[in-house]
């Protein structure tokens, strides 16, 4: 997984004037900067307690400043199936990396470390362009 954040980070480095250019493709290449990686970074610290069954107000507070409100109410309306008298051991959000904007939408790629084992979490997101808030619309782990 180290190959591809230096991929990822490569990419992060294109210049900006890219995105203005008439080929499509160097539209495509420009990442989601650090206010959306933060709002993704706080996502992602609610969803791996989430996905362990904690549903408290820590938990909806930040899905609630960090997702639309459509994920927000499909996540919490539809919480996760846990084993039976099994603990889910909760997973460490080590990094969240930017990667390619496709329409409007920005994929950020999440990397958890649970049990000693690393996995990733791809969350999808869009920035409001009247209030210019970036919102998570999906998420994919």
């Amino acid at each position: 997984e180290g190959s591809t954040s230096t991929s990822a980070k490569a990419t992060t480095e294109a210049p900006a004037a890219s995105a203005s250019s008439t080929s499509g493709k160097a539209a495509e290449v420009v990442p989601a900067g650090p206010a959306a990686t933060k709002v993704a970074h706080r996502f992602a610290d609610a969803f791996v307690l989430f996905e362990t069954g904690q549903n408290d107000s820590k938990v909806r507070s930040a899905f609630a400043a960090t997702a639309t409100p459509q994920l927000a109410r499909s996540l919490l309306h539809r919480p996760p199936r846990l084993p039976a008298n099994v603990e889910v051991p909760r997973a460490k959000v080590l990094n969240v990396v930017p990667g390619p904007k496709h329409g409007d939408t920005y994929t950020l790629s999440v990397s958890l470390l649970r049990v000693g084992i690393t996995s990733e979490l791809r969350i999808d997101m869009q920035r409001n362009e009247k209030t210019g808030e970036w919102r998570v619309t999906d998420v994919l782990g």
